[in-house]
């Protein structure tokens, strides 16, 4: 059996290490385009910010590993083309051009950054001098070494990339201004109520903000660079004068490739799996950034983008690919958490809008508590967005911000959901209690018996 993954990033080099556990025997060969080994890509701002001392560290599989588990890594190698009814591909690159047979492929290719349409942008093809993307180990480098010496940076787009290279280069002593086309700060993780909290903190460390604005044009002066953004709600505009732009405007899936071969995908591009990370075409797979998925409350298929749903449908297919029957959950809860400027932020399930847009009936009730009793020192504030279905019960989502321990809860949440669990017995949930280590009712348990007061009192009106 052979098994060639295209793609040596989390899900591949996942799908790679788990399809050796399922085959001692297969032959598995990944190609990756660029020169590097599987990494976190993850942890590249936390080396811009020199929390994490060097990029080496970020390696997780090294050649090494694929060594000794007898795995081919090919680096600096792209696939030119795939025909699926002969089971075969073509690949060019350091380990030389090569006609490979499979039995099974897996398509592991990612996303590449979205390119805004914004005036001035590029010369000649190519990105302004001082204007960076941020994705991969080479756009860290880069970025890091122009931000040897003090800059002053405009970060477009506030979701999570853009607001951890901000913070990154916020500790670094840079002079940071951030631009978001949307009404708040992470707008795909948290509602807009939920990040006024993380706003008001950057506020307070001196990160300029500018919310529902663009970036409308670039051009080069005499010291850097003048950026002209543009508020969205009265066209009212402004320059300043910065060195340094860099882009975190989201991604789009790379899979030109897979879609040439007969793959199905979705409105936005990504690749439509099953349960099994399995593509309409037979033993052909698919994970991670280039795919979609649905969402276990709403039903509706949402591109992949977290590392730990990559990594999960990583080691299904590649079980799959090596002769298993493994099966992903019927949807992903999207579990998610980080940490930006002393606020931890967690969440699971749906925005808001989602459930709204989904038809979905709900009640919400949002309470703030203390991770440690009242009467002992050290516990910190924590605020909770929980909704529930107005139907059932159900709990669909739940939103923490807090100074920390946002993201603990907000697995709890995950499990109980995962569970089919309802707000009743989260209100009813055992938790442990130590005066230095926990209050005797969590702020989930008030958040639920808060919910339930609302839900009752819908229910009578």
């Amino acid at each position: 059996m052979r098994i060639v993954i295209i793609g040596g990033g989390a899900a591949g080099a996942t799908a790679a290490q788990f399809a050796r556990k399922q085959s001692r025997e297969a032959e598995i060969i990944v190609f990756e385009s660029s020169s590097y080994p599987q990494y976190s890509k993850c942890g590249l701002p936390y080396v811009l910010s020199d929390h994490i001392p060097g990029f080496q560290a970020l390696v997780e599989f090294s050649e090494e590993w694929f060594q000794r588990n007898r795995i081919d890594l090919c680096l600096g190698s792209t696939v030119l083309d795939i025909d699926p009814a002969e089971k075969s591909m073509r690949a060019t690159g350091r380990c030389g051009d090569r006609a490979i047979p499979f039995d099974s492929l897996i398509f592991a290719t990612g996303a590449t950054p979205s390119l805004p349409k914004i005036d001035g942008l590029l010369k000649d093809g190519r990105l302004l001098d001082g204007v960076f993307r941020f994705r991969d180990m080479d756009d860290a480098k880069a970025l890091k070494e122009w931000c040897a010496e003090k800059r002053h940076v405009l970060v477009v787009g506030a979701g999570l990339v853009g607001l951890e290279v901000a913070e990154a280069l916020h500790s670094k002593g840079h002079d940071v201004h951030i631009v978001e086309f949307l009404d708040s700060v992470l707008p795909t993780m948290i509602d807009p109520d939920m990040a006024q909290q993380l706003e008001q903190e950057m506020s307070k460390n001196n990160v300029s903000l500018r919310t529902s604005a663009y970036l409308e044009s670039v051009r080069p002066n005499d010291s850097g660079l003048t950026v002209k953004i543009v508020t969205r709600k009265d066209g009212s505009s402004e320059e300043l004068k910065v060195d340094t732009v860099v882009l975190a405007t989201g991604q789009r899936p790379q899979t030109d490739l897979a879609r040439r071969i007969g793959c199905a995908v979705g409105k936005s591009g990504h690749i439509i799996v099953d349960r099994r990370c399995e593509t309409n075409l037979k033993r052909i797979f698919a994970i991670g950034d280039c795919t979609q998925y649905a969402d276990a409350v709403t039903g509706v298929e949402w591109p992949v983008g977290l590392g730990t749903l990559a990594v999960k449908m990583g080691e299904i297919a590649g079980k799959n690919a090596a002769g298993g029957n493994a099966y992903l959950p019927k949807g992903f809860l999207n579990t998610r958490v980080s940490r930006l400027f002393g606020i931890e932020i967690g969440a699971v399930g749906p925005l808001t809008a989602a459930l709204t847009a989904a038809g979905l009936r709900f009640v919400q009730a949002r309470v703030k508590g203390q991770t440690l009793p009242a009467y002992y020192p050290g516990g910190k504030e924590i605020t909770v967005k929980l909704t529930i279905s107005a139907d059932d019960g159900r709990i669909l989502s739940c939103q923490l911000i807090g100074e920390r321990e946002s993201g603990l809860r907000a697995d709890v949440i995950a499990a109980l959901m995962m569970g089919g669990l309802k707000v009743e017995d989260l209100s009813m949930l055992e938790t442990a209690y130590a005066p230095p280590v926990a209050p005797c009712v969590d702020v989930l348990t008030s958040a639920a018996q808060a919910i339930m007061i609302k839900l009752e009192r819908s229910k009578r009106t």
